[in-house]
């Protein structure tokens, strides 16, 4: 097949004796596609791509001779172009009709062994059908298995993997949580990622220990591994629970941190922020004056988890992209998503501190008309916030993290036996 298409692109309008020769092969076969595969002795794949590339030979060749100087009339008169182009465009349009490529493998199958999956607008081949996708009975259609529509009662999944379909709403079964006369709610997903030896039942061990607090759910953007979701909880709460589940070595059999494909994401609900402040804590994440503090302090680039956007406070009223460093889509919660995966105690208690001051930090700053370039909103006023000292004996942990890093002096915590990731 090369040899024939690079034939065909080096062949000139004028010498037609090659589009000629397939043109009679063409309709030697009663201009039936299939049965002119047959005679090239061509592949599904090939038969496609060659008629795909046919039909971009002919027109580039056309589109060739039309720059020059001649004029319509005598190009017609020199050679019938446009018969040229019906036989070819019927060859192109016929393959596509009765071939489809697969979305997965690119490889082409006939229309009557692809599957359509209607939620992608796509086509598969059976075999990655097989291997990828399940049939829904209720729906009447196939679904990918990371986009599978689980019912809220379907216990199938959890069954088969120890843990809950990635559309199960763990407040379900999990209690909102509050320590002493704490307000602001937070909910903490973490992903991590099985080890080789990690044993089976490893989900289950976890909610074991996490019973109450935490559920563990697919995701699809992990290789072998799940998310921990924990219902709503005020900040101590949060790290009481934490600290238990550290206590238990899960690090031994799960990994996050040393992952390309974890994250950890903070939600804080709204009913604790004005519009206001959302809109000064957009302005503070994506500014470009902040932009290496960010990336330091949540231990990747922002290329792992969304680009930075620019940002002024009145998008605070507009619903952002998922993937954003600070997601506002949802009605209830913002969502920081800029964090690395982690299951050490410290780089869990660090990143809860951080969303929970940033979001006091900010009701501290005055509006000002240009949110951009304000210096009250740069993460060297932040720094000076969390230098005071009520902000360093309620966040020790973050405090430490600033000290370690040069961003501020004064004494951090003892905290040489804490791994900072895992």
């Amino acid at each position: 097949m090369t040899t024939l298409l690079n034939r065909l692109r080096t062949t000139t309008m004028r010498d037609t004796s090659l589009y000629q020769y397939l043109k009679t092969f063409y309709y030697e076969c009663d201009r039936d596609v299939h049965d002119f595969k047959d005679k090239l002795e061509f592949g599904d794949n090939e038969m496609y791509d060659f008629a795909r590339d046919l039909h971009e030979a002919v027109h580039n060749a056309i589109n060739t001779w039309r720059a020059q100087t001649m004029t319509v009339e005598q190009m017609r008169e020199s050679f019938p172009t446009h018969k040229i182009q019906v036989w070819v465009n019927q060859i192109r349009n016929e393959m596509y009709e009765a071939y489809e490529p697969c979305y997965d493998c690119d490889n082409v199958v006939p229309n009557d062994d692809a599957v359509y999956i209607e939620d992608r607008g796509e086509y598969v081949c059976g075999d990655c059908c097989d291997l990828s996708y399940r049939y829904h009975d209720g729906h009447g259609q196939y679904y990918h298995e990371d986009d599978y529509p689980y019912d809220e009662d379907d216990e199938d999944y959890y069954e088969e993997n120890g843990v809950h379909a990635y559309d199960y709403d763990v407040t379900n079964d999990l209690q909102t949580k509050y320590h002493g006369n704490e307000k602001r709610l937070l909910g903490v997903e973490i992903e991590v990622e099985r080890r080789s030896n990690a044993p089976y039942e490893i989900a289950e061990s976890v909610e074991d220990a996490m019973r109450g607090f935490a559920l563990c759910k697919h995701d699809g953007s992990l290789n072998n591994g799940f998310e921990m979701v924990t219902a709503p909880a005020t900040i101590s709460y949060q790290k009481k629970k934490w600290s238990d589940f550290c206590q238990k070595n899960f690090a031994d059999n799960l990994s996050s941190w040393n992952t390309s494909t974890c994250g950890m994401h903070i939600h804080v609900d709204r009913a604790s922020v004005t519009p206001l402040d959302i809109g000064k804590l957009l302005v503070f994440i994506n500014g470009k004056h902040n932009r290496e503090f960010i990336e330091r302090i949540a231990g990747r680039s922002s290329a792992q988890w969304s680009a930075f956007k620019t940002k002024q406070i009145k998008d605070s009223l507009q619903r952002s992209d998922k993937y954003e460093a600070l997601a506002t889509h949802k009605p209830r919660t913002i969502e920081f998503r800029i964090f690395r995966g982690n299951i050490a105690k410290q780089g869990i208690f660090r990143n809860l501190e951080f969303v929970d001051s940033l979001c006091n930090f900010v009701k501290t700053v005055g509006l000002d008309k240009d949110t951009e370039s304000v210096n009250s909103l740069s993460y060297t006023n932040y720094v000076r916030y969390m230098s005071k000292s009520e902000s360093r004996g309620q966040y020790p942990y973050l405090f430490s993290w600033l000290v370690r890093k040069g961003y501020t002096k004064g004494k951090a915590k003892n905290i040489q036996n804490e791994s900072e990731e895992s």
